[in-house]
């Protein structure tokens, strides 16, 4: 799913053509999913990575962190899928 939602907002990225800058084009980017997401259900990680994939795909965070966040959502859900 996340590799999905990277592959969407990688091309969405790719394809646009308007000159537009600052917080709000970034806010707009990344989506606003992320608010009260907490991590203690699997909809909570799902909001977490949907937040997470436009700011990898449009490089707001490092090639690193995205892979510490896959990497850490995928143990998250592990977690979660044992009744944690």
């Amino acid at each position: 799913m996340l590799a999905c939602l990277l592959t969407t907002a990688s091309t969405l990225a790719a394809c646009t053509t308007s000159d537009v800058n600052g917080a709000p084009a970034l806010r707009s980017a990344i989506g606003n999913s992320l608010a009260g997401a907490q991590g203690k259900t699997t909809a909570d990680q799902n909001r977490i990575d949907k937040t997470m994939a436009p700011g990898c795909a449009i490089g707001v965070y490092t090639p690193a962190e995205c892979d510490r966040h896959t990497r850490a959502s995928a143990a998250r859900r592990a977690e979660l899928g044992r009744g944690d």
